[in-house]
């Protein structure tokens, strides 16, 4: 059953979004895309970052959009956590220049590093720490991504995303959390040199400045073991989460998962027995992917067309890597 030391909710969310949109037609045209790989797609526009549109540039103004709609002092936040996969700064945390920046004067500051999944387990953090300490009442999680131009065919956008979960709020209550994934598979994608196993040397091989260029696929792993199991294990964490949580599937009323391809929303529906249920995909097309804070954009859309209502039951989903999260919420 869930956790009832402390119920957590989100008392506040805010979104920054640069001002120039691009029509993904034209980044088709110049990567010369067939038709059905860009149909598949589904995303129409994308957010493109100006110059002053750096990581923390994004994460500060939609902390302060967070704060604003929940009605709260940075004074008050007792934890910051930010969720970060490429950071302005090689050696300084985010977060630390965060808590300057908004003079959140008496919070702690935590950076979790990775991929998509990384948000979900920054949320799942800052809500066991509120349960786990009577000293922790209000934590602002913040995922900010310069992805524009980064990565293809998924066409990822840039943006930043910040959520403020308080103690014994009444709205967006987080009942459960559960995560599966297929780490014995972790060779799927990996890079080789720059950990303590095989260091940068004079003889390592790199390519470009980034890392994408580095990474090492093993197509056969992907396509016998990942593949097949995909869709599958969105039912397993679902019928995992229900069962923690003491609901039935029946009982949810929204689905939300990143944004991907147009049908991979539908085809989690399909998996999990709800193939009818709304998922906001109807704003999808027009965001393209910023990072596993895709699900908070889409709720807050959602909250604001009226498309939910108070004690409806919301499934939120993650998928990064080989790792497959969900959570439930009650609004």
């Amino acid at each position: 059953m869930e956790n009832t030391n402390g119920n957590v909710g989100i008392a506040g969310m805010g979104f920054y979004f640069p001002e120039e949109k691009v029509d993904t037609h034209t980044i088709k045209e110049e990567a010369n895309l067939e038709d059905w790989i860009y149909e598949n797609a589904g995303i129409n526009t994308i957010y493109k970052p100006s110059d002053i549109d750096r990581n923390t540039h994004m994460a500060y103004n939609a902390s302060v959009e967070a704060l604003k709609d929940a009605n709260m002092d940075a004074s008050e936040i007792d934890l910051i956590v930010v969720c970060v996969f490429r950071n302005d700064y090689w050696h300084w945390q985010m977060s630390t220049w965060l808590k300057d920046k908004l003079k959140a004067v008496n919070a702690d500051t935590l950076e979790v590093c990775g991929g998509c999944s990384a948000h979900f387990f920054s949320v799942e953090t800052a809500v066991d720490q509120i349960r786990g300490s009577d000293d922790i009442n209000n934590v602002l999680v913040v995922c900010s991504e310069r992805f524009f131009g980064y990565g293809w065919p998924t066409f990822l956008s840039s943006g930043g995303q910040a959520i403020v979960l308080k103690r014994n709020c009444p709205q967006f209550r987080y009942l459960g959390f559960y995560t599966s994934n297929l780490i014995r598979y972790h060779e799927n994608a990996y890079i080789k040199y720059g950990g303590t196993a095989f260091p940068f040397n004079e003889e390592t091989v790199w390519n470009g400045v980034g890392f994408q260029q580095n990474v090492e696929v093993n197509a056969d792993i992907y396509f016998e073991h990942i593949k097949p199991a995909f869709f599958d294990k969105f039912k397993e964490i679902t019928d995992k989460l229900m069962e923690n949580t003491g609901h039935n599937i029946s009982e949810v009323d929204y689905v939300v998962s990143i944004i991907q391809q147009k049908k991979f929303d539908k085809k989690i529906l399909e998996a999990i027995g709800l193939p009818d249920i709304p998922c906001g995909l109807e704003y999808k097309a027009e965001l393209g992917h910023f990072s596993g804070a895709d699900t908070y954009i889409v709720l807050d859309k959602a909250r604001k067309d009226g498309k939910i209502k108070k004690g409806d039951l919301i499934l939120s989903f993650t998928i990064g890597g080989i790792a497959w999260c969900a959570e439930l919420i009650e609004y």
